[in-house]
């Protein structure tokens, strides 16, 4: 990945720094990767109009969806922005680290 224009280069950044804050982020039992956020979250790596730029930029399959979080005790409108197992390499593509927790969620699934 060399040739990376600024835009894709800015766009792996915000997805390797919010991959990496690990907060609000779960895979579901299908296995879809997930990120929450509110309008207060979007300090721990952006909210999702930003992450959608990201994952659009760099050709990512997603789906944004609104849920309901209980936050301090209270329930919390956001947005989760969500990839599909089978989508999870465009994901990897970008943050190879990534595969790891991709890989230990599979294993516990499977015991």
């Amino acid at each position: 990945m060399a040739n990376l224009t600024p835009e894709q280069r800015a766009a792996q950044r915000k997805l390797v720094g919010t991959l990496n804050i690990k907060n609000a982020m779960w895979f579901e039992p299908n296995g879809e990767f997930c990120i929450w956020r509110d309008q207060v979250a979007e300090s721990w790596g952006g909210g999702i109009p930003e992450l959608s730029e990201a994952y659009d930029t760099l050709q990512i399959p997603y789906v944004v969806r609104a849920e309901m979080k209980i936050l301090r005790k209270r329930r919390t409108a956001g947005f989760t922005i969500v990839v599909a197992c089978d989508d999870l390499p465009a994901l990897t593509r970008w943050v190879p680290s990534f595969q790891k927790q991709i890989d230990g969620v599979r294993a516990d699934v499977d015991e």
